[in-house]
């Protein structure tokens, strides 16, 4: 291992070493000053702290920006981070929002901690005009393992304040450090950071440091923030508990044990719950969880699928969200060893978690991810659900250099007479120049009991491999292949496709452009190549083939235009179902399509994407148009819409059907505290209509009462001539919670 990191070191050279800020430390010292957080950065504090200037990302990289400043100083309990954003146009400073996590196109400051210097985790705390604010947590150095590598709806405990004053706008932050968990390392306090801060009638980008613009994500990624040092920081521990109270009435309709009515069951609920944050070390958390409840996520959005792929739903719940990047581990394009909503829920509604452990953080020279969890058994659209244990660990060292690493995981899902065993082990090798290996390797055992487990290692096995250049000009490329095994299957994983092998070549070429007078196009990008090619597993037959040629040009002002064409083989080996009309018999298919798309500049108050393509479509034809409109009406008041509508035409067997998806939902905010949604859906394929209003009112931050109402409504009178209810599961819902820390 010696050998290969010095062979390593002296040919693979990594891009760290060609950021200049990277190999100088700025300090950053204490206060005893007191701060009154009310935006305004009149306070003696502010004149001491360490201050950081800013300059110009986009459109024009490089130029100095006297416009923007950041402080950042510290006591014994908080971390004050200050912004001064002058504008010599005070009066188009964008300020539309009042939510929470909400952004519709608004002016933001965004100030990013790696408060250990990791170089692969940071915390994000953002905040607008309006002192609306928004935080995130970024993994793994920003490069997607499968999966997004940040987390918006991570939601920390901190305050934050904002003034727009005739020369600006100003924001002052309070930052509870046993939040940020500080940890002294060789007798110091060692961190990155970064900032950036936008001019949006402007399409201005500012940032701290100097960050490159043509490497990917690299605004959010841990090894390129400005290494600090916290001269005297003392960390301190977290320790967060969080009970709750939540009462809740429900309304259901059931298929008779005869089948021939739908018969109604209410219950009324009152339950507690309890949530426990606790540092054991800075660099080491424990999450305990007892009668586990996520009543107030979002309903999911509704899709409809039109390939022969899976359909991967984002995790919206705060206990799998914190630390998940520790928990990605990459078997291709969106699979995952480990998939959070394997637990506790079920056909996209929420099942009983008794409780449950997690453990997530360093030890020693090892990230150490840790979880556990028991399901209670229940009943969900007749289907007895049995209680379950879903346990994960999750090992990982860096290797190399300090964006490499080597890892391990293992997952178990019990019940009575079944077990289910993943096991894996993968790696991500920075070799220099934004290239990247990625690759794992994972088998699975599952049956009644180990002992009568049938068990083959091809067969049971998956394999992952892929090198890409994380660019975004010049020629820059991914190239990767997979194999899964006819018997591989993850009881807690997420799978894309299945039984296969793949090939997949992607080839692109960026430009950016800084002078609007002379060029249309700030960016534009072009995708000649971007092939997937299917196997079976025994290589006997082609199960898909396609290439989509794209290029896409983004404006100065934001607004961007796409087109392309896709061609495109299909081998069903057996009838693809899309709904109770559109069925594809078994055979060989290929066919042609092509699209285009236009978005307007997020900061629009209305801005209308749109899209649509049309082209043959396996035997037949398909026309497809997408409309998501928004239109923020005021600081109060936010519409946003979405219409998905095909029409696919089978001619030769007489069939065809229009197949419709909207969505309309309303964002409200009385005030920084009071704020609500109301959404409805419509799914023509399942003839259902979806509700939902959501209330949340936040005392502070960790404290907070929802209300929160669900519904669906059947659109169809009979399913198997059984008359259908008008609709099927009604859920009215109240939760209080409130955290000590």
């Amino acid at each position: 291992m010696r050998f290969l990191n010095q062979i390593l070191f002296l040919l693979v050279p990594t891009i760290l070493f060609s950021q200049e800020y990277l190999n100088s430390i700025e300090s950053i010292h204490g206060t005893e000053k007191q701060l009154d957080l009310d935006g305004f950065l009149n306070e003696v504090l502010w004149k001491d702290a360490q201050s950081f200037p800013f300059m110009e990302w986009q459109p024009d990289w490089g130029t100095p920006d006297s416009l923007t400043t950041l402080f950042i100083t510290f006591d014994d309990d908080y971390l004050y981070v200050g912004l001064d954003a002058k504008d010599p146009n005070p009066d188009k400073i964008i300020s539309r929002n009042l939510v929470r996590d909400g952004w519709y196109g608004d002016d933001y400051f965004a100030f990013q901690i790696d408060p250990n210097r990791t170089r692969k985790n940071a915390f994000i705390f953002s905040i607008y005009p309006s002192g609306s604010r928004y935080d995130d947590a970024i993994y793994n150095d920003n490069v997607p393992l499968g999966n997004a590598p940040s987390t918006p709806a991570y939601d920390m405990i901190w305050e934050g304040k904002t003034q727009i004053t005739d020369n600006g706008w100003q924001a002052e932050y309070r930052i509870p450090l046993s939040n940020l968990r500080f940890e002294i390392r060789g007798g110091e306090v060692l961190g990155g950071i970064s900032a950036q801060r936008t001019i949006n009638y402007d399409n201005k980008l500012l940032v701290y440091p100097e960050v490159p613009q043509n490497i990917t994500g690299a605004n959010g990624k841990p090894s390129l923030k400005k290494p600090v040092r916290f001269v005297g920081l003392q960390p301190k521990k977290d320790l967060q508990i969080t009970p709750y109270l939540l009462a809740s009435t429900q309304t259901q309709f059931q298929l008779s044990a005869d089948e021939t009515e739908y018969q109604e069951n209410s219950f009324n609920e009152l339950d507690v719950g309890l949530d426990v944050r606790y540092g054991i070390t800075p660099s080491l958390t424990l999450d305990l969880t007892l009668n586990t409840d996520f009543s107030q996520v979002e309903i999911d959005d509704q899709v409809v699928n039109l390939g022969r792929v899976s359909i991967f739903f984002p995790e919206r719940r705060k206990f799998f969200l914190q630390q998940s990047g520790l928990f990605d581990f990459d078997l291709g394009i969106l699979s995952q060893l480990f998939y959070s909503r394997t637990i506790g829920i079920s056909n996209g509604q929420l099942t009983p978690i008794i409780g449950g452990a997690k453990l997530t953080g360093e030890l020693g020279d090892w990230d150490l991810g840790f979880l556990s969890l028991q399901t209670e058994g229940t009943t969900i659209n007749d289907n007895a659900l049995p209680t379950e244990n879903f346990s994960v660990l999750r090992l990982r060292r860096k290797v190399f250099n300090d964006r490499s690493f080597i890892g391990f995981m293992a997952t178990n899902r019990l019940r009575e007479d079944y077990v289910n065993t993943a096991l894996g082990v993968d790696g991500v090798i920075d070799v220099g120049n934004e290239n990247f290996i990625i690759t794992s390797l994972a088998t699975t055992l599952e049956g009644e009991n180990y002992s009568n487990a049938n068990f083959n290692l091809i067969d049971n096995s998956r394999f992952a491999f892929q090198f890409a250049k994380r660019k975004r000009d010049g020629w820059f490329y991914r190239t990767a292949y997979e194999y899964s095994g006819e018997d591989f299957n993850p009881g807690m994983g997420f799978l894309l496709r299945e039984k296969h092998h793949n090939v997949y070549l992607g080839l692109n070429h960026g430009k950016f452009k800084t002078n609007k007078e002379k060029n249309t196009f700030q960016y534009r990008r072009w995708m000649p190549i971007n092939s997937d090619l299917y196997f079976t597993t025994d290589f006997n037959d082609v199960l898909t083939w396609y290439n989509r040629s794209q290029w896409s040009g983004k404006f100065f002002n934001n607004d961007e235009i796409s087109i392309f064409g896709q061609l495109q083989y299909e081998f069903l080996q057996s009838p693809l179902v899309f709904s109770r009309e559109i069925t594809i018999p078994e055979g060989d298919y290929f066919f042609t399509f092509f699209g285009a798309s236009y978005s307007s500049g997020f900061q629009r108050a209305f801005k209308i994407p749109i899209s649509a393509e049309y082209g043959s479509f396996f035997d037949g034809e398909n026309l497809e148009f997408r409309v998501s409109p928004e239109w923020s009406i005021n600081e109060h008041f936010t519409l946003e819409g979405s219409w998905r509508i095909n029409y696919l035409n089978f001619k030769n067997r007489n069939v065809d059907e229009w197949i419709n998806v909207p969505q309309l939902r309303l964002n409200w905010a009385y005030n920084l505290h009071l704020s609500g949604s109301m959404t409805a859906q419509y799914n023509s394929i399942q003839d259902q209509v979806f509700a939902s209003a959501r209330l949340r009112y936040n005392f502070k931050d960790g404290h907070n009462l929802y209300v929160v109402f669900n519904q669906d409504y059947n659109t169809g009178s009979t399913q198997m001539g059984i008359p259908l209810p008008r609709f099927n599961n009604r859920l009215f819902t109240l939760k209080y919670l409130y955290t000590f820390f």
